[in-house]
């Protein structure tokens, strides 16, 4: 929504102007988000899509959110992501104890589709009150919110999750005619493996020690007993390999070669039993339609391609004429390139 637009929405609501508006970013995973338990390496860019707030002082201590049509339900995604900003804020004094908030929020961004949503907002909003205090940004924060507040126009950040230190790489697909094309099919696991495969990761590392050590991949899986666990290893550690050779990449400048690269990493995922019958479809389609590289893209149902520009349009008219054939719900599909990170842009 446009800044003056949500100013005028927040006047309405809460009776007087808003202290400032800030934009967050989502986050896209190029690769590594599956390895955060064994304290793996990320490589994410941010969207230009993404969530904006218009944020000023309550009256009292209570936290208040809206959105330009209503309310937002108080248990929600939302809520939690303002209040933890909130709380965080009074426990390093950027807030007085006693002080309240009222927030104004509009969005872009899918909620539901591992792109960063919950993390955009509680970077905004943390962003928002520092601005407001006088402080500088939050320094304790999430992989994602590092991502939201580090990434800049034409680059990538590596972050290393082991200790959240960041790195920014150039990435710029555009100055080689290349597009990042988000196919979000809508479509969820029956059940979220996460929990499942980071359990089986920290059970490895019980018999391995730490996965980032390991030297020998072969000895290190006759190790383990069991063959789920074999898989999810074997995945984790060859994960960062990729990810080092990704990096190498977007330090030489050679963009349209990370393809390849984004590939073998959607078919490593098997091994974490991860893609969707919906996304490997999406795979295969843009595979066959010209596509640079495909990668299921965090723990749902949606599909990073690289593509040049000419094959954008070939891809998307693939994907959805191939869904409405089978009598499915085309997905979603969007273009991108890497953008900026968490500022103020009133």
């Amino acid at each position: 929504m446009d800044p003056d637009r949500l100013i005028s929405a927040y006047g309405k609501r809460y009776g007087k102007p808003p202290k400032g508006v800030w934009h967050a970013p989502g986050r896209l995973a190029l690769m590594g988000e599956h390895t955060v338990v064994s304290d793996g390496v990320g490589l994410y860019v941010a969207l230009p899509w993404g969530v904006t707030v218009a944020v000023g002082p309550s009256d009292g201590p209570g936290v208040h959110v809206c959105t330009p049509s209503g309310p937002v339900a108080a248990r929600g995604t939302v809520v939690g992501a303002v209040e933890r900003s909130v709380d965080r804020a009074r426990r390093t004094d950027v807030l007085a104890p006693g002080a309240g908030v009222h927030v104004m929020l509009s969005s872009d961004l899918p909620s539901r589709s591992s792109l960063g949503y919950a993390a955009a907002v509680e970077t905004v909003i943390g962003l928002a009150l520092a601005d407001l205090g006088g402080a500088p940004p939050p320094e304790r924060v999430s992989v994602d919110e590092r991502v939201a507040l580090d990434a800049r126009p034409g680059h990538a950040v590596r972050v290393n999750f082991r200790n959240l230190r960041s790195t920014v790489l150039p990435f710029d697909p555009a100055c080689e005619d290349l597009r990042l094309m988000i196919i979000d099919t809508g479509a969820l696991p029956r059940r979220d493996l996460r929990p499942l495969r980071e359990a089986e990761l920290r059970k490895a590392q019980e018999v391995l020690g730490p996965l980032r050590s390991i030297q020998d991949l072969s000895s290190a899986l006759r190790r383990l007993p069991e063959a789920s666990l074999r898989a999810r290893v074997e995945y984790a550690v060859t994960e960062v390999h990729r990810l080092n050779a990704a990096v190498g990449l977007l330090r030489a400048g050679r963009f349209g070669e990370l393809g390849p690269i984004l590939s073998a990493s959607h078919l490593s995922l098997r091994r974490f039993e991860l893609p969707t019958t919906e996304v490997d479809l999406v795979s295969e389609i843009a595979t066959r339609s010209g596509a640079r590289g495909v990668r299921m893209t965090g723990w749902r149902g949606t599909v990073l391609v690289l593509a040049a520009v000419e094959r954008v349009d070939k891809i998307d008219s693939a994907v959805v004429s191939t869904f409405e054939k089978k009598g499915w719900v085309p997905p979603r599909v969007r273009t991108a390139l890497p953008g900026a990170g968490t500022h103020r842009l009133r």
